[in-house]
């Protein structure tokens, strides 16, 4: 179990960039970012994800805000929404 929300992005990712963008230094959201091609990610990069059970979602899509309930938040809108909520 996760004590605050985590955000998992990729680099070149305009979705990305514009869901971080929303995260003000307050807000207790902790951020994750990996290479877009999976294939640079490093051991422990592909062992966080798979941990999280975030590692074949993000290779369809990316942000994802994994709540500490377990709830995975995949549109930029409704990410955008918990993330003001916070």
């Amino acid at each position: 179990m996760i004590n605050k929300p985590m955000l998992f992005s990729l680099e070149e990712c305009e979705r990305c960039d514009f869901v971080k963008k929303q995260i003000t230094p307050g807000t207790n959201v902790l951020v994750i970012t990996y290479p877009h091609d999976a294939k640079r990610w490093n051991v422990d990069q592909l062992t966080e994800a798979a941990y999280y059970e975030v590692f074949s979602e993000l290779q369809e899509t990316a942000p994802i805000l994994l709540l500490p309930d377990g709830t995975k938040v995949t549109s930029v809108i409704d990410i955008r929404k918990k993330i003001q909520e916070l």
